[in-house]
């Protein structure tokens, strides 16, 4: 691990918002944070082992000329162009949580990890805040059913699966036929999921060519109607559902185009491709090191690159389609996750509830700009904040898109539009941050954590307050430990990190909406 013996003396300050990282490898480093934005010296250490990639791509470009290993790079060596860190950065796995990196010439499986496409989805309902509030004790048995206790229901057929796998969203309304109008479908409404797709990031497709190892998930029971027990998944961490209400509005001719409106119920779901990530990104990360020529030191930052082109180029093209399987997944489980948060609303309040997507934009993903081959944008815990397009049609063109930054489970939420910044690799940050990691969250004494978790409502597979529960030790000490590891004192502030991403130009406010419930898994 790189220290650094003050944060001084490797952070520059440039001015209100953005410090830059110096380093001895040439990589232009930018971290966006205001003076109140707590920087983490771990962080910053593990960001310096990550440029430091930087250097091995230069070595394997040298030691290819000189002949000391085999062909690798083809005619051109890769390297990082830049580096720009959002304000959530934190201590993360492979790297911090927060970085987006332009990579030219390579891929870089670890920079993804094995959460892919781990994002965040947003809808609107006609539910109000008062309609609601008298039934939260109710909706929250209803949410527990539905995400935890075997009430799920969503039915999958074999081609359904495949179509999700390669054409995402697009091919389950392709292959909607096949479950229409059994468990979860009957809240799937054609006519608004088609119109939704201008709402999704990508449209919710990134089309691939192949389906890596997933034969068995694709074929399953093999029955039309086939259950499978990950799409609708929460997912753990920091993953969760929640139910929310509009309290501000910041831009109204914005926040009225969305659907936004003061006191109405949203859904916010944050969740990513579960067992699918983890194979496809296990799978790359091993295979990557594999790969790494031989007769040469491994470096001491662990960080494997695919090069995109010469020799090994069909290895960096199968991680980047098994990579759109995953993500594809991910597309579509966010769906279900508010799907169900629907669905649970419509049986608590007795009535059908409407709801319309304003987002879905994805984190932890690999970006590939349009016409330039050698480019590949690389954002961990890093969401896209693209700006007004108005020579291209979309329900977006005027605002900018929409960016979704989700604070604590005890306190509000922000979206923004995006300013489309390119210094900032129209990018922005994907919550507040974590302030404490999760081996120190659990170390909290009893009576901050009892403060902390008092006001909230928690819904997770485990109810502490049911008889059979109350006596077991073991299980409530297990999920303590579990909200510990989430409890607001675990977050930076949120005012301070969406204060920078708007003074630095990345993405301006448009509403803040306030949790009333959390689904946590």
């Amino acid at each position: 691990m790189v220290t650094i013996p003050r944060l001084d003396a490797v952070a520059r300050r440039l001015d209100d918002v953005r410090v830059r990282i110096d380093n001895p490898y040439g990589v232009p480093v930018t971290l966006l944070a205001r003076p109140d934005v707590a920087v983490e010296p771990d962080g910053i250490s593990q960001l310096l082992e990550f440029v430091s990639l930087q250097k091995t791509l230069g070595d394997l470009w040298d030691w290819e000329r000189s002949g000391r290993i085999g062909p690798w790079w083809g005619d051109a060596p890769g390297s990082l162009a830049s580096v720009v860190v959002t304000p959530d950065f934190h201590r993360g796995a492979g790297i911090p949580v927060g970085t987006v990196a332009d990579a030219r010439g390579f891929v870089l499986p670890a920079a993804v990890g094995n959460d892919v496409c781990c994002g965040m989805r947003l809808l609107t309902t006609d539910v109000t805040r008062d309609e609601l509030t008298p039934h939260l004790d109710a909706l929250g048995h209803r949410l527990r059913a539905i995400f935890f206790q075997g009430e799920r229901d969503i039915p999958m057929s074999p081609r359904q699966r495949e179509a999700l796998l390669r054409e995402g969203l697009w091919g389950l309304y392709e292959t909607r036929a096949d479950n229409g109008a059994t468990g979860l479908w009957r809240h799937y409404d054609p006519a608004q999921q088609a119109d939704d797709l201008a709402r999704v990031h990508f449209q919710g497709v990134l089309p691939a060519r192949d389906i890596f190892g997933f034969a068995d998930f694709i074929r399953a029971s093999g029955a039309t109607d086939g259950r499978d027990p990950q799409i609708g998944s929460v997912g753990g961490g920091n993953h969760f559902v929640e139910l929310q209400t509009v309290d501000e509005v910041c831009d109204g001719a914005t926040a009225h185009a969305w659907g936004l409106t003061r006191d109405a119920v949203t859904i916010m779901a944050h969740s990513g491709s579960l067992g699918l990530g983890h194979m496809v990104g296990g799978h790359f990360v091993g295979r990557a090191h594999s790969l790494y020529p031989r007769g040469v030191s491994h470096p001491g930052h662990g960080f494997y690159a695919l090069p995109t082109r010469g020799p090994l180029a069909a290895e960096a093209a199968d991680y980047l389609d098994a990579m759109r399987n995953a993500a594809n997944f991910a597309f579509g489980n966010r769906l279900c996750l508010g799907l169900m948060a629907v669905r649970a609303l419509s049986e608590t309040l007795g009535r059908p509830v409407g709801s319309r997507l304003v987002y879905d934009a994805p984190h932890n993903l690999i970006w590939e700009p349009e016409g330039d081959g050698e480019r590949f944008l690389h954002r961990k815990g890093a969401c896209p904040a693209l700006g007004p397009t108005p020579a291209l049609e979309g329900p977006f063109r005027y605002t900018g898109h929409p960016v979704i930054i989700p604070g604590s489970m005890g306190a509000s939420s922000f979206v923004l539009a995006g300013e489309g910044n390119a210094a900032a690799l129209e990018s922005a940050c994907h919550g507040a941050g974590r302030s404490l990691t999760r081996g120190r969250a659990t170390h909290v004494d009893d009576d901050t954590y009892a403060r902390s978790v008092a006001p909230l409502r928690v819904v997770t597979a485990i109810d502490p307050e049911a008889p059979n529960v109350r006596t077991r030790r073991d299980i409530l000490a297990k999920y303590h430990q579990r909200m510990k590891e989430e409890a607001p004192y675990a977050y930076k502030p949120i005012t301070p990190v969406v204060q920078t991403v708007e003074d630095a130009g990345v993405a301006r406010r448009v509403a803040r909406v306030w949790p009333l419930l959390t689904v946590k898994g």
